[in-house]
Parts: structure tokens; sequence; C-alpha cells
């Protein structure tokens, strides 16, 4: 039988990157919804939003132009991020206050911020406090990063980096968040590190800042390294090159704002070198790339590049049988 599913995020690439690889790993395809809650209402904690009556109430900060979400429904439900979750677990309410259809099946990525009771399954990091008998915690965010997805790219990209000398280095660059915003002089020590790192080595960079790292900071880069011919710098013109760049790289340097990024690196195997950002201290993704490096994954970038290896267990496979097994014994028991 063919289930269907809903994505649920605020628009943000990295949640709607974890939803699609975990709607893929357990076997449904998604269609993707966004919705954004208003300003200063988005401010508010979650918790505020956790009356039994939020669904009537939520429709009021919803902002204009978002998806629409009315029936019919979907067999399931994902969502991802502090955001989304006010949005789903409300959903959830309106559905079941209804009681005229079959409610989905809901899962919320990352810490809700609110009590797990709102939705089915909760996949959280293992560093999130929240803890419950639906709770599933993972140590690296989700991620599409499968063998069969990596060979795929690894072939479409293949012929276009073939004329850099290797070892090929992905720099993966992000940049500003709610918590931190990437100065000038951040990027500029970024700069020194990697150019530190170019005379050290034989190989080539093959950097793709985001859409965080900043007009004028992504400018700087180009000003630093345009006419290298070891370098390459993805200029959001043409083709994303990220999963070619992840499918080829011999080893990775990622900064430090970006659990997404550092988890991906660390899914191929390869060795992983950690950049911190100038001032980027204190927040869940700098934490993060604390624990890769004391657990081996991971080590701080210095003058050269190191080889070493580690072995990572299979979590999407884990925990997509999980969400399998919970979600078909639902079906079963609302059919008998």
């Amino acid at each position: 039988m063919t289930y269907t599913c809903w994505g649920i995020t605020d628009g943000s690439a990295g949640m709607a990157a974890q939803v699609k690889a975990l709607a893929a790993s357990v076997g449904v395809d998604v269609e993707m919804k966004v919705v954004r809650i208003k300003k200063p209402w988005v401010k508010l904690p979650n918790i505020f939003y956790s009356t039994p009556l939020r669904h009537l109430v939520l429709p009021l900060f919803i902002e204009r132009g978002c998806d629409t979400l009315e029936g019919p429904w979907p067999d399931m439900i994902i969502s991802c991020g502090r955001r989304a979750a006010i949005v789903t677990s409300a959903l959830k309410s309106k559905i079941a206050a209804q009681q005229k259809e079959k409610v989905p099946y809901f899962i919320h990525i990352q810490d809700p911020q609110m009590h797990p009771r709102h939705f089915d399954m909760v996949v959280a990091m293992a560093h999130d406090k929240v803890q419950a008998d639906n709770v599933i915690k993972t140590q690296f965010a989700l991620h599409q990063l499968t063998p069969v997805a990596l060979a795929e790219a690894r072939q479409h990209w293949e012929q276009q980096f073939a004329h850099y000398r290797k070892p090929l280095v992905a720099v993966l660059l992000g940049g500003s968040t709610n918590k931190y915003t990437l100065t000038t002089e951040a990027i500029d020590r970024v700069v020194v590190l990697l150019e530190r790192l170019l005379k050290n080595m034989d190989g080539s960079l093959l950097i793709t800042p985001s859409r965080r790292t900043g007009e004028e900071n992504i400018a700087r880069l180009r000003a630093a390294f345009e006419g290298n011919d070891r370098v390459y710098l993805y200029d959001f013109e043409s083709e994303n090159p990220y999963m070619g760049m992840v499918a080829l790289a011999d080893a990775f340097i990622v900064t430090n704002d970006s659990v997404n990024m550092m988890s991906e690196a660390a899914a191929t195997g390869k060795p992983v070198h950690i950049i911190a950002f100038a001032g980027h201290s204190g927040t869940k993704p700098s934490r993060f790339a604390g624990r890769m490096i004391r657990s081996g994954v991971a080590r701080p970038l210095g003058a050269r590049l190191e080889t070493w290896e580690y072995k990572l267990d299979n979590e999407m496979l884990t925990i997509a049988e999980t969400i399998r097994q919970n979600f078909l014994a639902r079906e079963q028991g609302d059919s008998s």
C-alpha cells in the first residue's frame, strides 16, 4: 500500500533536508509545505502554544502567503524545527477535534520544546533534553547521503571536477545564524587558514558557501581565491555542486555553525576538519563540533591535512525501521 506524507517546515533548507531524508528512509513520497509564524509571535516559547485550544488560536499567528493546511489529510506528517512544532501540534489538535477523519501519524524532528505527547514520535539529537517513551535520540542530524545517492552524485559531477589536482578537499562554509553574526574579520580568518593549508598540500579546495555566509563575506572569498586553479568556489548561479563535492571529496573542512553539514561530512567516513568561526561558541552547533572532536570523528583544522579512520552506525536505518513498525502497528490497530 502507498502512503501519503506531508513535510512541514518554516522553509529553512536544513530543516527541509532532514524531513526529506527521513521520508525517503521510511519509504514515503513527501509533499513539502512551508508555514511561518508571524513576528513577534514567533519569539514566544513553544509552551505558549500548548493549550488544548491552540488550533483555534494558531491561524491568527500564521504569515500570509504560506501553504494551506486543509484536508484531505495525509497518512503521515513529518515536521522539523521549533517553529514547525508549533504548527504541527496545533494541526494534530485540530484534526483530532474534528473527530471525522483518521488523524495522521505525526513525527517531529529536533526538540519540539513542548511535551512530546503532542506528537506520535519525536526524533531528537542526543544532546537535547527532551525525554519520553516516544522520543528517539540520534548522535547526528538526519541526512540523505545513502550509498546510492553518493554514487549518482559522483557519476554526475566527476567530469566537472576532473581537472582539479587531488586530493579534493570539500570546504563547507556556513555563516550567520539567529545566535551568531559572521563578520568580515571572521571570514578573513577562514581565508588565512585555507591559504595556509593550500601551501602545505598538493590537492585542491572545493569551496561552497551557504546563503548564510553573506554577500560581503562571499565577495572576500572570491577576491582571495579568484584565478587560483586549485580552488573551486561555488557562484550560486550554476547547478548546486554540494552533493558532488561531498561524493568526490577525499577530506572535509566544515565550519562549526551547522550540525547538518558536520553530520553529512561525517556520514562519508572521510576525515572531517573543523573550523571554529571566530566568536562562535556556546551554541548547540559549536558544542556538537566539540563532541565530534572529542569522539575522534573530527579534528580541528591545522596547518596540514590529516588522515584518520572512524566508524559510525547507520542511525537512519534504525530510526526508519522504528517509525515504520510504530506507524504500521497503529494503522493495523485503526483498521481492526
